[in-house]
């Protein structure tokens, strides 16, 4: 019997090979991008499944009065909290400092991300070794333990456990254990780890391991019994008894550690959401497009349905005929679409987010699960689209079945309709979000950031130079010539430039207003304001033969002295409250600019004047150009720093080029939702081919005595088209409403945005009438071009 069944849905497939051809090509596109999509939702929610006891994991996150909230407290705490409270099991920072630190071993040498815990690192998370033992991989002061990647880098796929490292020069390092392979998608971005106990050497460290510095993250392992509102009561009342100044904290909050990769990246959960809710979307457009289709083809096989239960074949044989055909359909579709996914969509995936997340990668062996989803959803489409359309005719009458009179189930007709229309309300839906997502990151690329960011160029000078003296008095050499070039306007050098600015934060109290301030912080030389051209509103620029000797200049943006509540600066000084120094001098107060994206508000900002030749402490050079000189510019710098000894290469970029990167995750998000707005019209038109070819196959009689009788050509394409572009239409009306609603909540979350405009509406609905109206209009031309004579001789 099954060889039979087989046998008639291949011949069934072929003889409708052009319907089975649509099929085929929207279920194997669609599949995929669902496979796509919910891959990566997959890899988010599983990235840090081998950490056991997560609900009991918690981190610290300080409100201050200001509304502003950090990561980080004061690196006392953390041991005053596990040796104060009973809840709390074991707790252990994971902070950086300083660079991230060269190791070297023979000729090899590389840098890495650096961070330091506690020797408790382990009871906190239980992060597996790929080789050591996690109870004393942390036990000695200069041991240190690498990701599987770093280890394979260095020691290739060897057990590096016991052997030897060189670390900033001067450290001898043991390697005392290898993380198994974390996923990119993880809470943890890790390079090396080692002991907080080598910093108890560097009296940096010491110095700022107070109460009054907050730079270090906590986590904290409780009890499953653990009343939180009470710990954190616990946690504040610690906060108060021993902070410096507890009057700039609100609160400190015990927050999750499964929310922390949101907390961290606040965009990721925009969009794992996004493709939740995309591949729910591409999926239901997939199905209804089936059972479009399917239904369709019911309408021909009426008589084909009637023949078999006159000749004793059941409703379940049927029903399992047409699960069968379609079966193979999906079959064949999940084979192609797994090639599509593995061999072009998964590293489109990366190229978009693999910058910001890592690039995830795909094995049968630890992803089987994926595959036994896409089995499973394989079985779920078969199911509905085999048996939903067939349910109806497998009821007529035999009498009505064997004269294919169909008007008895006119009633479908709606419920067809109704799946037509909601699939182009999703299509236009997809276009019209596309369409406002396109212009609010064009809005925030050309947007008047307040400094000119248009033929600067930015060099990254923190390089690590192996001779400091050296590579200075070679900079200090390559300043001069700079200066003397006549295609060069300005030259600064930085700390931070636009999109690339530490947070560096600090509070400082004003006595006259009473007023805590928490101000971003940043050094500059004399030439960075000119060199972007930030105008200053009141005061005074920096000034070499001036500020060189004083050393505690400063200015501040314009949301700065707001802040404070001052309307001039004049004997104005910043400095933190109960601090019986001088503090900084104000010398300048600059116009407001966006050195973050448009994501976010201009906060208030300070910059401190160091040296333009003090290359140990800069990060940047920027240097203006002549418009039409920023190649021989380029080449000369470059030439430069190839002549200095370091340990990094020189890179070089356009300013613009870096303001514009911080919208990479949102311009991935932009291209994801472009393609599913062009595939969810593709799918839709495939659809809608089919059945207007199917329709104009029902209704050949009708054309030609229409044209026999004198109809033309246009007036035969529009009794085809009309019906299916008022659904369109419809579509449209209900895509428009929901499209802003959905935008405009979205739009909310940025402190500048674009309003949303009718024409981005109106565009998106035209967009969709015309791929439309071109898929329909092709068939239906070619129905209403036929022989008359052919089309009347037809059974």
């Amino acid at each position: 019997m099954l060889k039979n069944h087989l046998k008639l849905s291949f011949r069934n497939l072929w003889k409708n090979r052009l319907l089975s051809s649509l099929n085929l090509i929207g279920l194997s596109i669609g599949v995929a991008s669902v496979l796509t999509l919910l891959f990566s939702v997959y890899a988010y929610y599983t990235a840090d499944a081998n950490i056991a006891d997560q609900e009991n994991i918690y981190y610290l996150k300080t409100i201050t009065t200001g509304g502003d909230t950090y990561r980080s407290t004061p690196y006392p705490l953390m041991d005053k909290i596990v040796e104060t409270s009973p809840q709390v099991i074991a707790g252990t920072h994971l902070h950086g400092w300083g660079n991230t630190m060269w190791l070297e071993r023979g000729e090899k040498e590389l840098q890495e991300r650096t961070d330091y815990v506690d020797p408790e690192f382990f009871e906190v998370f239980s992060l597996p070794l790929k080789y050591g033992d996690m109870n004393t991989a942390l036990e000695k002061k200069y041991s240190i333990i690498l990701t599987d990647r770093v280890s394979q880098k260095i020691f290739g796929e060897k057990n590096p456990v016991g052997e030897k490292l060189i670390g900033a020069d001067s450290l001898n390092l043991t390697v005392t254990g290898v993380f198994a392979p974390i996923s990119p998608y993880s809470s943890f971005r890790l390079g090396v780890v080692l002991p907080n106990e080598i910093l108890k050497d560097n009296p940096n460290f010491l110095s700022q391991t107070n109460w009054s510095n907050s730079f270090s993250p906590n986590y904290l392992r409780v009890r499953s019994d653990t009343d939180i509102a009470q710990l954190e009561a616990q946690v504040n009342q610690l906060m108060k008894n021993n902070y410096s100044d507890p009057t700039i904290i609100s609160e400190l909050k015990a927050m999750p550690f499964t929310e922390f990769r949101t907390d961290m990246i606040p965009v990721a959960k925009i969009i794992i959401n996004g493709n939740i809710a995309a591949s729910f979307f591409v999926l239901l457009i997939v199905l209804v497009n089936l059972i479009n289709l399917n239904t369709s083809t019911m309408f021909r096989r009426t008589k084909d349905i009637a023949v078999r239960k006159i000749l004793g074949g059941s409703k379940k044989g049927v029903i399992t005929q047409f699960c069968l055909e379609n079966g193979i359909l999906v079959l064949i579709s999940i084979l192609i679409s797994g090639v599509l996914f593995l061999g072009f969509l998964l590293p489109k995936v990366n190229d978009i987010f693999g910058a910001e997340f890592g690039a995830i990668s795909f094995s049968f062996e630890n992803d089987y699960p994926v595959v036994l989803s896409a089995i499973g959803l394989g079985i779920l489409v078969t199911l509905v689209v085999g048996i939903f359309p067939t349910l109806r005719f497998v009821s007529l009458p035999i009498s009505t079945g064997i004269k294919g009179k169909i008007q008895s189930i006119k009633s479908n007709f709606f419920l067809r309709n109704s799946f037509i229309i909601a699939q182009f309300a999703l299509a236009i839906l997809f276009i019209c979000i596309a369409i406002i997502l396109n212009s609010q990151v064009g809005f925030m690329k050309s947007a008047d950031v307040g400094f000119e960011r248009e033929n600067v160029i930015v060099g990254s000078i923190d390089l690590d130079y192996k001779n400091l003296e050296t590579a200075s008095s070679n900079f200090e050499a390559l300043i001069d010539k700079l200066g003397a070039n006549p295609y060069v306007n300005n030259i600064s050098t930085s700390e931070s430039i636009p999109s690339d600015y530490y947070f560096n934060y600090t509070t400082y109290h004003d006595t006259d207003s009473g007023r805590d301030v928490r101000i971003r912080r940043s050094h500059t030389d004399e030439g960075y304001l000119k060199t972007l051209q930030i105008p200053i509103v009141s005061g005074r620029d920096f000034d070499k033969n001036i500020d060189s000797s004083e050393d505690n200049s400063v200015i501040i943006n314009r949301s700065a002295m707001e802040a404070f509540g001052w309307t001039s600066i004049e004997g104005k000084r910043l400095k933190w409250k109960n601090d019986d120094t001088e503090g900084y001098s104000i010398v300048g107060v600059m116009e407001d600019f966006h050195y973050q994206d448009l994501q976010n508000a201009v906060e208030p900002l300070a910059h401190f004047y160091r040296e333009k030749e003090n290359l140990g402490a800069h990060r940047y050079l920027s240097v203006r150009v002549t418009e039409g000189q920023e190649k021989t510019i380029q080449n000369l710098i470059s030439s430069a720093f190839s002549e200095i000894d370091s340990r990094r290469n020189y890179e070089q970029a356009y300013l613009n080029e870096k303001v514009n990167g911080q919208y990479r995750l949102i311009e991935g998000m932009l291209k994801v939702i472009n393609v599913v707005a062009l595939l969810t019209i593709f799918i839709s038109c495939l659809g809608m081919f089919g059945l207007i070819s199917f329709m104009a196959k029902r209704r050949i009689k009708e054309i030609g005595i229409r044209k026999v009788l004198g109809a033309g050509v246009l007036k035969i394409v529009v009794l085809l088209s009309k019906d299916y572009i008022i659904l369109v239409g419809i579509g449209a009306l209900i895509a428009f409403p929901i499209a802003w609603f959905v935008m405009n909540a979205w739009l909310g979350s940025f402190a500048y945005s674009i309003t949303i405009q009718w024409w981005m509406f109106a565009l998106g609905g035209l967009i969709a009438l015309l791929i439309t109206s071109l898929t329909l209009g092709i068939q239906a031309v070619k129905s209403a071009s036929a022989n008359p004579v052919k089309s009347l001789r037809t059974e």
